[in-house]
């Protein structure tokens, strides 16, 4: 069994003839620096010709079973090279869900077919397999209705622009629609709806956090999660959170953000009263911080060009909002 890992593909194979295409595939990975179809948009390669692991019966985590355990989360794709039934008793005891489970695909050892297996469009399977068949000359097996048919597929829609799907059971709803020849209608917003309608919830709300050293995760979230739910914005449309760089190493705050799963981004003093806008204004944080705020500036700071919400405070906690600009992608 061989094993390697290119960006996010993470490769196992099992005879030598199938070591020979992992390596080639790893290889062409590596020196595409911008592959127009492949949807990974930056690479940290962890291959090289010294980087296959083989694995012995005598090798710590040497089983299959492992690998997959070790390798199945949200956002690395799976690249079995070998028979697809290998593929399929290996990963279904850690299948849960299409919205987190990873992509999966097979390839046969002598490369003639590149088959998406699990999460063909949120997982990105499918525009994967497309990118690896393209590499090897290789024919993509394709099999969801929406890519047989080319007809709209909107978890693809969705994924490609970083948007979530509102409610997965008016999803598969959505596309029965599209297959009946139907009209199906959906709204994207980031705001909480109970309508029945089908929504998409864009990534493109910023909270500017500011706190006292040592605020919890716990608590931050709590404040957060009433904030949003009091606002009546969808906790997934939280594209960043920002703060003031004294806040940087602030443990709560990034465990918030890691819990998340949104970037940190903290800017210096400077940075943030070179904003212009109407903020609240603190002789306090001035003195501490160096600027006279650090939620709503911070907001502001990384490009929101008005606040949706200003500063709220509780307990030694501070919040903003501020909504960015969506661009959409057909």
């Amino acid at each position: 069994m061989y094993t390697a890992n290119t960006g996010i593909y993470r490769f196992i194979c099992f005879t030598d003839a199938g070591r020979e295409l992992m390596e080639r595939l790893c290889s062409s990975i590596e020196h595409q620096s911008e592959p127009k179809e492949c949807p990974v948009k930056e690479y940290s390669s962890e291959f090289n010709e010294h980087s296959v692991k083989e694995y012995s019966s005598e090798s710590k985590n040497s089983s299959l079973s492992d690998w997959t355990f070790d390798n199945f989360s949200k956002g690395n794709i799976l690249v079995f090279i070998g028979a697809i039934g290998i593929a399929v008793r290996a990963v279904a005891p850690f299948i849960k869900d299409k919205t987190t489970d990873p992509a999966v695909i097979v390839i046969d050892e002598k490369g003639r077919f590149v088959i998406p297996v699990l999460s063909g469009h949120l997982g990105g399977a499918v525009d994967a397999a497309r990118y690896l068949a393209g590499i090897i000359g290789a024919v993509p097996v394709l099999t969801t209705a929406t890519d047989v048919r080319d007809e709209f597929a909107i978890d693809v829609f969705s994924s490609s622009n970083d948007m979530a799907i509102g409610d997965m059971h008016k999803a598969k709803k959505f596309t029965a629609r599209i297959l009946a020849g139907s009209d199906a209608q959906f709204t994207v917003t980031p705001y909480v709806k109970k309508d029945g309608g089908m929504y998409l919830i864009p990534k493109m709300l910023v909270v500017g956090m500011g706190c006292r050293r040592g605020k919890s995760f716990d608590k931050l979230y709590v404040f957060l999660k009433e904030i949003l739910d009091i606002n009546n914005y969808d906790i997934r449309s939280v594209k960043a959170l920002v703060s003031v760089d004294k806040k940087k190493d602030e443990e709560g705050l990034i465990k918030l953000s890691e819990y998340l799963n949104i970037p940190f981004v903290t800017f210096s003093p400077e940075v943030l009263m070179e904003q212009v806008g109407d903020f609240d204004h603190s002789d306090m944080v001035m003195k501490t911080i160096g600027a006279d705020n650090v939620c709503e500036r911070a907001v502001k700071a990384y490009g929101c060009r008005q606040l949706a919400l200003k500063k709220t405070t509780r307990d030694g906690m501070t919040i903003a909002l501020g909504l960015t600009d969506v661009d959409i992608v057909f």
